[in-house]
């Protein structure tokens, strides 16, 4: 079986540019919590913008481009943070940081959710393109929370895990950092045991009934 099959480039353009603004939006978060704890690198470094090349590097945009043709749309972000810097300590105050980018994303799909209420209830009216186009938005932001919550490196939910724990606890966990990335792409590409299917299909179904229920069904 092929790994590409044919191209929708109107997909893989929709997909560009929902992730675009995703990622810009969950960096920004980042960056601008941990300004507002005390830490000026990501106001030093330039982050506080809504530039997504910011926020992304070269190979990021690459990844982007080529994994959207390919219809699987994924990519990274960055933002510096030193915490060592930030108020609450650098563990909880990390945490406090991490929580923000995955928390944004949620909040994206809220809004997008109530557009998509109001249109279903007859408020106002959207092309089918368009209705198309904020549901694939709903989805990825969805689907951006629960992942970025999962306590793998270099994943938000490694550092919001990070603020429950000791700091000997976390230097226990210090050997993980370094084969989290290999862990994820295991998990994510192979899902040998089909554990993230069962953790993170559920979560997303769940939010996603809350936040618009009947919108993937329509």
């Amino acid at each position: 079986m092929p790994l590409l099959g044919p191209i929708d480039i109107t997909r893989a353009i929709e997909m560009i540019v929902i992730l675009l603004i995703a990622i810009d939006v969950h960096e920004l978060a980042h960056a601008f919590v941990a300004d507002r704890l005390g830490d000026s690198t990501p106001r030093r470094m330039g982050e506080l913008s809504l530039n997504p090349l910011v926020h992304m590097d070269q190979v990021g945009v690459m990844l982007l481009v080529l994994t959207s043709i390919a219809s699987w749309g994924f990519t990274y972000g960055r933002t510096h943070v030193t915490p060592t810097n930030l108020k609450f300590g650098p563990q909880r105050g990390n945490a406090i940081v991490a929580i923000a980018g995955p928390l944004s994303n949620l909040a994206l799909a809220a809004v997008i959710g109530i557009v998509l209420k109001l249109v279903y209830s007859g408020t106002f009216n959207l092309s089918d393109s368009a209705i198309g186009f904020l549901i694939l938005a709903l989805g990825i932001n969805i689907l951006l929370f629960v992942i970025n919550l999962l306590p793998i490196p270099p994943l938000d939910g490694f550092s919001v895990l990070g603020g429950f724990l000791s700091a000997r606890q976390m230097y226990s966990l210090a050997p993980l950092q370094q084969w989290g990335p290999m862990i994820i792409l295991l998990l994510f590409i192979l899902d040998p045991l089909g554990i993230i299917t069962a953790i993170v299909d559920p979560a997303i179904r769940g939010i996603s009934n809350i936040l618009c229920s009947g919108c993937f069904a329509a």
